[in-house]
C-alpha cells in the first residue's frame, strides 16, 4: 500500500492480478493494490513441467534405442555377413594329436560364423584333454580359426603289477610327464617305447589328467631329468627306477649297472656316481653296483674281474695329487674314491 502523491501511476494493472476498482471518497490519499494468489499453477508453469517431461522422454528413448541400433548393425556386419563364414581351420600341435581329433573336441566343423564361435569355450574343451598341457584359439579375419597346441612329453611310463598298469601298453599303460601327470599314449612310436618305466607296488587307482602322488615320484623325476642332461652315451641312460621302500630308490640303467640312491638325497648321490665312474673309466673297470646312499665307504661291486694293484696304485696316485695342492682333509669325493680304490 502505498500513498499517492498526484502522480500519475504508469503502472498498467494486469486484467487478472490486479483488478481495476472503483475510486471512493475514502481513497482519495491512498491507493490500495491488490494481488490475487491461486494455489494452482500458471499455465506457463505447466507448460515448463510438460517441456521437461518430454524432453527427458525423449532422452530415455534414446538411450535404449541407440544401443540396439548398435547392435543390430554390429549382427548386420559380422553374423549375417557372408564374407565371416568359416572357411579354414589351421590346427598345430607338437604332439600325437590329429587335425580331426582336436575339430571334433571342440565341436568346430567349416562352414559356423566366425563370430559366434566361443573362443573361450573352445579353448576349455580342448584343455581337458589329458594329453594337452595348453590350448591357444584365436580368430583371423575374415575366414580363419587358428588352434595352436601344446602336449605333455612323457618322460616315463608308470608301472604297478598290483593294479595291473603296464609299461608299453596302450590300453593299460600310462606315461608320466616332469611334473607328474599322467596320460593315455595315443601313439606308440619307439621313441615313447624306449622310454624308462617307474615302478612302484603301492599307488591310488590313477586317474587322467591328475597328478600322480605317491611317495618316491617325485625323486624319481629329479632324477631322470638330471641324468638326462648328463649321460653321454645310450648305454648311460636310465632303463627303469624301482621304488622298493620309503627312503632309497633303485636305478637300473641300459648299461647294467645298477646304483641305489637315497630318496631325499639325489643331487649329491649323482656327483658321487659321477666322480666314481670318472675314476672307473681311467682305471679300466666296469662297476655292476654302487650304494651312493652312504657318505662314506661306498659299497660296490665289479662286473668283471680287476687287478687289485691297479686299484692300490690309483688311489696312491690321488692321495698324491692331493697333497700336492696341499689339499688336506681331502674333499668328500676324494675319501669316496679312496675307500674304493683301496678296497674300502
Amino acid at each position: 500500500m502505498r500513498k499517492k502523491r498526484g502522480q500519475k501511476n504508469y503502472r498498467k494493472p494486469g486484467k487478472f492480478l490486479f483488478p481495476r476498482r472503483k475510486r471512493t471518497e475514502d481513497e482519495t490519499d491512498w491507493f490500495l493494490l491488490e494481488a490475487r494468489v491461486s494455489p494452482v499453477k500458471s499455465r506457463l508453469q505447466r507448460r515448463s513441467g510438460v517441456n521437461w517431461a518430454i524432453r527427458i522422454l525423449a532422452v530415455a528413448c534414446l538411450c535404449i534405442s541407440a544401443p540396439i541400433g548398435i547392435k543390430a548393425g554390429y549382427d548386420a556386419i559380422f553374423f549375417e555377413n557372408e564374407e565371416f563364414v568359416l572357411q579354414r581351420l589351421n590346427v598345430h600341435t607338437d604332439g600325437v594329436l590329429r587335425s580331426h581329433q582336436v575339430t571334433e573336441v571342440a565341436n568346430v566343423v567349416v562352414g559356423m560364423q566366425l563370430m559366434e564361435l566361443d573362443l573361450k569355450n573352445i579353448r576349455s574343451r580342448i584343455e581337458k584333454l589329458p594329453v594337452v598341457e595348453e590350448a591357444i584359439v584365436s580368430r583371423e579375419m575374415p575366414d580363419k580359426l587358428n588352434v595352436v597346441i601344446k602336449e605333455r612329453v612323457p618322460v616315463a611310463w608308470v608301472s604297478c603289477p598290483p593294479l595291473g598298469v603296464r609299461p608299453g601298453d596302450m590300453e593299460r599303460g600310462f606315461l608320466i610327464d616332469a611334473s607328474g601327470i599322467i596320460f593315455r599314449c595315443l601313439d606308440l612310436t619307439n621313441e615313447v617305447a624306449q622310454l624308462p618305466v617307474i615302478e612302484t607296488f603301492s599307488m591310488p587307482e590313477p586317474v587322467e589328467g591328475k597328478e600322480l602322488e605317491v611317495e618316491g615320484f617325485a625323486s624319481a623325476l629329479q632324477l631322470l631329468a638330471a641324468a638326462e642332461k648328463s649321460v653321454s652315451t645310450v648305454s648311460d641312460q636310465i632303463q627303469m627306477i624301482r621304488l622298493r621302500n620309503e627312503w632309497s630308490i633303485h636305478c637300473h640303467y641300459r648299461s647294467g649297472l645298477q646304483v641305489v640312491f637315497d630318496i631325499y638325497d639325489i643331487e649329491r648321490g649323482l656327483q658321487d656316481l659321477a666322480a666314481i665312474l670318472d675314476q672307473m673309466e681311467k682305471a679300466g673297470a666296469t662297476l655292476a653296483t654302487v650304494n651312493v646312499v652312504a657318505r662314506e665307504n661306498i659299497p660296490v661291486t665289479f662286473a668283471t674281474p680287476v687287478d687289485p694293484q691297479r686299484f692300490v696304485e690309483e688311489g696312491a696316485s690321488l692321495q698324491a695329487n692331493a697333497e700336492e695342492v696341499g689339499a688336506s682333509p681331502f674333499k668328500e669325493k676324494e675319501k669316496h674314491l679312496r675307500s674304493i680304490l683301496n678296497g674300502g
